[in-house]
């Protein structure tokens, strides 16, 4: 029987691929895409998630989550009215643009905004739903303060976020996490079972070459083409950015959580860590 989730998504180039592999496969059951601040604020977020559901002619509803996290921006260069993320890489080091390069969207999100949806949905279910969050956790621990009893309704937190030996934001600090360190205790505090994919996991075993996109276009679908076009970008940035470690391939984050649900056996080792009150905790999983 597929597996049913929710995916939380902060929609750019990784997000879009693991999108397409949810709703793509016959081993997922894919409720709804919620969407929250991270890879770009909460309206870019939400505008490219649509315009992958429109693009994929999927049936998939899109709800508007957390335009800011629960504490903090945590960067000093922020001004009042400026967007929530702002890029530190230089412009040909940029994996993801404000908008994804596919038609705009004509469909809409829900009027409710996710954070109410997650709750409604996880009291009115049989427990046997998996949240996928793949970005900031702003809105799966907003979930969990406001209505405390979805901890009991909830199979399983399958996430993209954390770092082990190395960061992507700071030398200690990945992304998802930095954006929004107060959730991430919330959700790791909370009882659930969390299964994190790391940095550690994704630079492991989720790199893509150049000749892995040339096959992927020619499957002839669309969700291969725009999955290729995605990914050639990320090549791209990463050769521009980072070439000594990533010439000619690049590691797909967001994709590896939703195929870890799919198929857990992929994560060979998972290794719980200690964390205090500020940090990240932990899981680190690896790949064969």
């Amino acid at each position: 029987m597929p597996r049913k989730i929710i995916l939380d998504v902060d929609t750019g180039t990784d997000d879009a691929v693991a999108i397409a592999a949810a709703i793509n496969s016959p081993d997922i059951d894919l409720i709804a895409l919620t969407t929250v601040n991270g890879n770009r604020n909460v309206e870019y977020t939400t505008y490219n998630t649509l315009q992958v559901v429109e693009y994929l002619g999927a049936d998939v509803p899109v709800y508007r989550g957390c335009a800011h996290p629960i504490a903090a921006t945590l960067d000093p260069r922020r001004k009042p009215g400026m967007p929530y993320y702002v890029s530190s890489r230089p412009k040909d080091g940029d994996v993801h643009g404000d908008h994804l390069d596919i038609p705009a969207p004509t469909i809409k999100e829900q009027d409710l905004n996710a954070v109410s949806f997650i709750v409604d949905c996880l009291m009115h279910s049989d427990g046997d739903i998996t949240l996928v969050p793949v970005g900031p956790l702003t809105n799966i621990a907003t979930a969990l303060r406001i209505e405390p009893r979805i901890k009991d309704k909830i199979q399983e937190i399958v996430l993209m976020g954390g770092g082990y030996k190395f960061g992507n934001r700071s030398p200690v600090a990945e992304m998802n996490i930095w954006a929004d360190p107060e959730a991430a205790k919330i959700v790791f505090s909370s009882g659930v079972k969390v299964t994190a994919c790391t940095l550690d996991s994704t630079h492991q075993g989720a790199n893509i070459t150049n000749e892995e996109c040339e096959q992927m276009a020619k499957l002839g679908t669309r969700a291969g083409e725009m999955c290729a076009k995605f990914i050639a970008k990320r090549i791209w940035a990463y050769h521009n950015w980072d070439p000594t470690q990533h010439n000619g391939q690049a590691p797909i984050h967001d994709p590896l959580a939703v195929l870890a649900v799919i198929d857990p056996t992929i994560l060979t080792e998972v290794h719980h860590t200690y964390v205090d009150d500020t940090a990240i905790l932990g899981l680190k999983s690896e790949l064969q």
